[in-house]
């Protein structure tokens, strides 16, 4: 009895030998080990969130680049206050002609509109909608609307 009492307390008694040999010193010098890892890593983030904002920072020189738009663009998208009733009467007062193809732009609830493009007498511009900003181009021609063009939304 004594000796299956002894060969079941054997795995516990070497179990906790071996967790004990290390001296103070070793035990310090993993804790070390780990900080050390834990700060590199610490380290490595704040390196890529610094080169993130650096990213951005290059982005927006180009972004306050305002584009100037036509004085017709800006009184048309002035209009715009985020009712899909807005967008459609400017359209028809600045269209051309009732059958300019407005791309179903006045159908849309747009509102907040920035002009991001300028090609001539073309402008490029971005409105929200919803949770969409959808992008159009919008050419003009003596003061009128010529042609609309859907660009997308993201």
């Amino acid at each position: 009895m004594t000796r299956l009492r002894a060969l079941a307390l054997l795995p516990l008694v070497l179990t906790l030998a071996a967790g004990c040999d290390k001296k103070p010193e070793e035990k310090k010098a993993d804790d070390k080990k780990t900080d050390a890892k834990k700060t590199d890593a610490k380290k490595a983030d704040e390196k890529k969130a610094d080169e993130a904002k650096a990213d951005e920072a290059k982005a927006e020189p180009a972004a306050a680049t305002a584009v100037v738009a036509s004085p017709d663009m800006t009184k048309f998208l002035s209009t715009f206050d985020g009712t899909s009733d807005k967008v459609a009467a400017a359209l028809k007062e600045f269209g051309s002609t009732p059958e300019v193809k407005d791309a179903d732009m006045g159908m849309y609830n747009l509102k907040d509109p920035k002009v991001i493009a300028a090609n001539g007498d073309c402008f490029t511009f971005e409105a929200a909608s919803g949770m969409m900003v959808n992008s159009y181009e919008v050419c003009w021609a003596a003061g009128k609307i010529k042609s609309v063009a859907d660009k997308g939304s993201k």
